[in-house]
């Protein structure tokens, strides 16, 4: 029987499973952010019936790299019928090569944009920006700017990611703290990696009419980007819907000197960077529904880092985002930033989950116990919450009997006979290394206590009445 001949629903089913296969490949592989349906392409030129049926999963998300060859073959796509099947566009941009072969001549090529932006006539370029035809072809050719720019070519877009590999984040640059604007120009004009972060957010601030409703920042390094700063990238941000923004993460360190393992949250940059996300982003979010923000273990949010001055910020601030919906937060600290901010949505929050998420005993300034998070937000009595999660990646911690009495002892054991009875992780940060360090003793001992365990379930109770009352409705 000939393939055409089978019926739409287990070609369907087909389809299906293979996707699955794909997406399944990608987790093992720790990498989601761009997933190629092989399968599905090689099916597609059995025949035209089926680049037909197939073309709206292999384009529904398309990739872009910042080279010629990605930029013209998308042109391409946009140019074609299939342009309306595109719902997500993943940008990832890379300047390695040029890092290491030809530094001087972006030296050299960027001395002469300078000088011909300068003999242009006086409003011509709005917000200091670069035109298209001074964009460096070899680090960001004009066929990508003009795709990035130009988003509302794909019709049906939904959806943007953008990624710049962080080359030349070592410890050779360690040291290198300045971030004063006229620095950060500087930086951006003799590092090629950094000049592609500024002109890749450039190109998305010039789209006339923005349509993308979900920008998705990956890996954001711990570096500042002029654009950041700049009004027309804030109205950009003032048209989105949905913000994720994760960071990156490092450990620093190099045999023999003193920088071995120095996490994220003993250097100065990446606390410093933190610290301006409310500036750079979230004052500027008016429209956002849904708010992710995915720290990394190696510098989670609103905590005290060593010699008291390395604070990493939650950055957000009871006006932020007043419509929002949705907050995902990954490795971040239970604040009093991140108790203000919920209780100041409680008329429009619906869901929050906190993954491998803190609370901690050691900064009183800042910090705070996970009672008080749920006793807040109970308080407020949240009329649309109804969801909300603790998720832990990790399984939960064996009991440490050091530093409890036998009676103690039997009492923890007894209660962990309940299965309601959940472990809200405490941690510190280690004053050396910035290291995040698991606070055992004073995990159990407010598992001893209950207090958590009586504020998270009156909140549950609440949570779980409104999530009947939606359902009644």
């Amino acid at each position: 029987m000939s393939f055409l001949a089978v019926p739409p629903e287990v070609q369907q089913l087909i389809i299906d499973e293979l996707r699955r296969s794909e997406d399944l490949k990608a987790r093992a592989e720790l990498d989601e952010s761009f997933i190629i349906y092989h399968d599905l392409i090689n099916w597609s030129c059995l025949h035209s019936y089926f680049r037909n049926l197939l073309a709206p999963h292999i384009f529904k998300t398309v990739k872009l790299v910042n080279d010629e060859k990605s930029g013209a073959s998308l042109d391409a796509v946009v140019r074609s019928p299939h342009c309306v099947h595109v719902e997500t566009l993943h940008f990832i941009g890379s300047a390695s090569d040029k890092v290491k072969k030809r530094p001087w001549a972006f030296h050299l090529e960027k001395y002469n944009v300078e000088k011909s932006d300068s003999e242009q006539s006086d409003g011509e370029h709005s917000d200091g920006e670069q035109s298209a035809s001074s964009v460096h072809d070899g680090i960001f050719p004009r066929s990508v700017d003009g795709l990035l720019s130009n988003s509302q070519r794909f019709l049906n877009l939904k959806s943007l990611s953008i990624r710049v590999d962080h080359y030349g984040l070592d410890t050779d640059d360690w040291g290198n703290i300045r971030n004063e604007e006229n620095a950060v120009f500087e930086a951006e004009a003799d590092s090629p990696w950094r000049a592609l972060m500024s002109l890749g957010y450039a190109a998305l601030s010039r789209n006339k009419t923005p349509h993308v409703k979900h920008l998705d920042i990956r890996q954001l390094a711990r570096k500042e980007v002029s654009t950041f700063r700049r009004a027309a990238f804030h109205v950009f941000l003032g048209h989105l819907e949905q913000f994720t923004l994760s960071i990156h993460g490092e450990i620093l360190g190099m045999a023999g000197s003193n920088l071995d393992g120095y996490y994220s949250n003993a250097q100065c940059e990446y606390s410093e960077i933190i610290g301006t996300l409310d500036q750079c982003f979230f004052d500027h979010l008016a429209h956002v529904t849904i708010l992710s923000i995915k720290a990394p273990e190696e510098g989670p949010l609103g905590q005290l880092g060593p010699a008291e001055t390395r604070y990493s910020p939650l950055a957000l601030r009871a006006g932020h985002m007043p419509l929002l919906k949705i907050l995902n937060l990954e490795y971040a600290f239970a604040s009093r930033e991140l108790i203000g901010f919920l209780v100041y949505h409680q008329d429009t929050l619906e869901e929050v989950t906190l993954r491998n998420c803190y609370a901690s005993v050691e900064d009183p300034c800042r910090g705070t116990l996970w009672s008080k998070l749920f006793k807040s937000l109970w308080s407020a009595r949240p009329t649309k919450l109804r969801r909300f999660e603790l998720v832990r990646d990790k399984p939960d911690p064996p009991f440490e009997s050091e530093g409890f009495s036998l009676d103690e002892e039997e009492t923890v054991q007894t209660l962990l006979q309940d299965p309601g009875n959940m472990i809200f992780p405490y941690a510190n940060i280690d004053q050396k290394s910035g290291r995040l360090v698991f606070d055992g003793k004073s995990t159990w001992r407010a598992f001893l206590e209950q207090k958590d365990q009586k504020y998270w379930c009156r909140l549950k109770k609440w949570v779980d009445r409104n999530a009947m009352k939606v359902i009644e409705e």
